[in-house]
């Protein structure tokens, strides 16, 4: 019986789902902590890395660090040395000189790389950042050392700003308002979530590393290769029977809760970037429109520009890329002077994919989508607009073949919605390619054509509140 003298205990409210993850962890690793001693080994690394990402680093706790007050060994070390260091390292693990190395192998080999530089493990992740595997599951450390290198010495230079960003944002900025590619936490983790669903049909709550990669790299979330780069570092193992780690299987369910708060840490700490100069955002856009006009007229569809919009890796999700399409004006035969376009959108551009941007709008939109108006796009909720351009569509495919011709779309549409502005005409066009044939799939409008125009409405009245 309890002593009535003795202190109310009372458990803190976040304990139980702390100790059954811990546990969980624990049970993973049967065969590795045959000991009490290996389990408090284990237990130590674990909480350090929980309070790691907890603190803004998002990733491991990096165990070489340099203490603070003390310099770390990447601003001092001279670029010859850095670059030493890289060409030793990569060769040590590479005895056969194939100039390729395994995930797995590549990663721990970084991991010594960086305890060796003394990079806290958000820098780490800039080196991780130009790390892509290729369908085998290698990584040339070849072609990564150049780059490597000049990360090291950009994340020297940089050391200053940086740290006066972190301090910027850790005043104005709450975790739970930030934005990343147009969408909130929650809607982040949902889409996410969906998409690793749809790769798992079988619900087995594992994929591939490729497969895990190509779901990154789904148009809908709008994800760099870069970005890509970063969670794949920090991408969870999935368990093998005997207790190990299939390095070349993915547990994505343990990844979802993580992957906002590793992408908000990067660029909070400014290890990674999106574009931020409308100049050369708009000189770069040119050189891509420009390398699929080989006769050099100056001119694309707005087929081509979509595509090559996507090919591009400034971050544009698939709505975000009918935004901007909005704005592509068609000579009569159908083209688009690029060059122009490029000029116009660039700025267009940044807003919507600049990390910086999207935060100075975050309070606004985290507001405008709890309200009735964000709902209604064209006078119409969602379930009437879609099934007012489905009847529409649908009456002119006599033979419900799906397809439709690009002038009886618009027919259609314009029909469906008489209010329609020739923006938003324009950014419901470039959802569909059109065929050889000059068809469209038209399911793909109304699937997606009130989300289209919800997110064009609310760029433009985005830039009125500005």
């Amino acid at each position: 019986m309890a002593s009535k003298y003795a202190k109310p205990l009372q458990v803190p409210a976040a304990f139980p789902d702390l100790l059954r993850s811990f546990a969980r962890e624990v049970l993973r690793q049967q065969g590795k902590l045959e000991s009490k001693d290996a389990i408090y080994e284990f237990g130590v690394q674990y909480f350090r890395d929980l309070v790691a990402k907890r603190d803004g680093s998002g990733g491991k706790a990096t165990q070489a660090e340099a203490p603070p007050g003390a310099v770390a060994a990447y601003l001092t070390l001279p670029e010859e040395k850095v670059e030493e260091m890289l060409t030793r390292t990569f060769q040590d693990a590479d005895p056969e000189s194939t100039g390729v190395l395994p995930y797995d192998e590549f990663h721990r080999v970084l991991l010594r790389l960086g305890e060796e530089l003394q990079l806290s493990s958000v820098e780490l992740k800039a080196l991780f950042a130009e790390a892509s595997e290729n369908d085998q599951g290698l990584v040339s450390h070849a072609d990564f050392a150049p780059a490597a290198l000049q990360v090291v010495l950009h994340l020297r230079a940089t050391k200053p700003q940086r740290q006066a960003r972190i301090d910027i944002f850790a005043k104005k900025t709450h975790n739970d308002e930030t934005v990343l590619h147009g969408l909130m936490q929650d809607e982040f983790e949902s889409l996410l979530r969906e998409i690793f669903q749809r790769a798992d049909p079988d619900d087995r709550g594992v994929l591939s590393r490729l497969e895990f990669t190509d779901a990154l790299l789904d148009a809908d979330l709008g994800l760099t290769r870069r970005e890509v780069n970063v969670l794949m570092s920090e991408a969870p193992a999935a368990p093998t029977d005997d207790g190990g780690d299939d390095s070349g299987s993915v547990l994505y369910q343990d990844f979802v809760p993580v992957c906002f708060q590793v992408l908000r840490d990067v660029f909070v700490h400014g290890v990674v970037e999106l574009p931020n100069d409308q100049d050369a955002l708009a000189q770069y856009l040119v050189e891509v429109f420009a390398s699929a006009d080989t006769e050099a007229t100056g001119l694309l569809t707005v087929a081509e520009l979509a595509r090559l919009l996507r090919a591009a890796d400034v971050g544009l999700t698939r709505l975000q890329t009918t935004t901007v399409l909005c704005e592509a004006q068609e000579d009569k035969s159908g083209f688009v002077n690029y060059e122009k376009f490029a000029a116009h959108v660039a700025g267009m551009v940044l807003v919507l994919v600049s990390f910086d941007s999207q935060q100075t709008f975050a309070a606004y939109l985290h507001k405008h989508r709890k309200t009735s108006e964000y709902y209604v796009v064209l006078d119409m909720n969602q379930h009437t607009f879609e099934q007012t351009l489905s009847r529409e569509l649908e009456a002119l495919d006599e033979g419900h073949r799906g397809l439709l011709s690009r002038e009886e779309v618009i027919g259609a549409v314009q029909n469906a919605f008489p209010d329609i502005s020739q923006r938003q005409l324009r950014s419901l066009l470039a959802l569909a390619d059109v065929d050889e044939m000059g068809e469209l799939e038209y399911s793909l409008l109304t699937h997606s054509a009130f989300q289209a125009l919800q997110k064009l409405q609310e760029y433009d009245m985005m830039i009125m509140e500005s």
